[in-house]
């Protein structure tokens, strides 16, 4: 689902003119190689500063009959607070600047109404972490609904034999898995790390205990990476120890671990002690290749399970800590 809207601009509007005033709120030329008739221009817009867009707002210019101008924009429906705003403020200013009308999907000459007050850097930063998060895993996930795996060896159950069960493609392919799943795992906790580093007040212990490289000093001085990144870049967010140790240099209340550990429907062996296991065996996989033999889709979509019941838990935490309210939409 999107949010659209068409901009009717008053007989005579100059192109140029409204190229420069798109320019000039932000809005970047970009192709994204269709033809579509009419259309003489496609613009993006996406604020990286304070986390302000989550997708950005899209902007295309049409010339139609008689050289009238239309300009329509578009946001979709995970779009954060500041994109909404950002698209009405382009509806005001084309109408403001050339006259005319516009049709939103509010109704004609009707704006976009935020349903929230504007949230905080940092929760903007968490959330757009934990989102990530959630689509790379739902690559995962889709991958594991649309494999097709052929023949007896590929069975979903063990074998009674290790070599034969060495040998089964769909044991390799839940291996493979794993790496990519850790990835985003720790993708999610670095990505958190640099929104929390950014905005505290607790700086100092962190920057001691990074190491920067020459070209990571390279990049900060050239304003291509922020700073906070470096740091979170030389840290590993793998392991859930690690985890918990980094970001108590933030705030030594700052207790992941310890919301990880927390009882989880009734199992003997926490979230915590499960995934320090999990990136245990990711890691003998990758540096030996051996292969867990026992790791089959039940068993691995209860790892992936594990991971997002403990992202849920960490995001949580983290808002807790800070006075944010966790949302999956803002």
């Amino acid at each position: 689902m999107s949010y659209t809207s068409e901009s009717v601009l008053k007989p005579g509007t100059s192109l140029s003119q409204v190229r420069e005033l798109v320019s000039l709120l932000g809005y970047r030329k970009v192709t994204d190689g269709l033809v579509v008739p009419g259309r003489t221009d496609s613009f993006f817009w996406f604020e990286e500063k304070d986390y302000r867009s989550f997708v950005g707002v899209e902007l295309d210019i049409y010339r139609g009959a008689r050289n009238r101008i239309t300009v329509g924009t578009r946001s979709r429906i995970s779009r954060s607070y500041w994109d909404l705003t950002h698209q009405n403020r382009t509806l005001k200013l084309l109408r403001d600047f050339f006259g005319g009308h516009f049709r939103s999907d509010a109704g004609r000459n009707r704006y976009w109404r935020p349903d929230r007050k504007p949230p905080t850097p940092l929760a903007s930063g968490c959330f757009i972490a934990r989102w990530r998060f959630n689509n790379a895993l739902m690559r995962a996930k889709i991958y594991l609904d649309f494999r097709e795996l052929k023949g007896d060896i590929s069975k979903d159950k063990p074998s009674g034999f290790g070599f034969v069960d060495e040998m089964n493609p769909r044991l390799l392919s839940n291996n493979l898995l794993i790496p990519y799943v850790v990835a985003v795992w720790e993708d999610y906790f670095k990505s958190t790390f640099t929104a929390a580093f950014r905005y505290s007040t607790q700086r100092e212990l962190a920057l001691k205990r990074a190491r920067l490289t020459h070209d990571q000093l390279e990049q900060i001085a050239a304003g291509s990476r922020s700073i906070e990144r470096a740091v979170a870049e030389t840290f590993t967010f793998q392991r859930p120890s690690a985890v918990a140790e980094y970001f108590k240099l933030l705030d030594p209340k700052l207790d992941i671990a310890g919301a990880l550990r927390k009882p989880y429907r009734r199992r003997r062996i926490s979230l915590y002690n499960s995934l320090e296991s999990l990136v245990e065996g990711r890691h003998e996989f990758v540096h030996t290749g051996t292969i867990n033999t026992g790791l089959f889709d039940a068993q691995l979509k209860k790892s992936l399970s594990d991971i997002e019941i403990a992202v849920d838990r960490a995001y949580e935490h983290i808002a807790s800590h800070y006075g944010f309210t966790t949302c999956y939409e803002f």
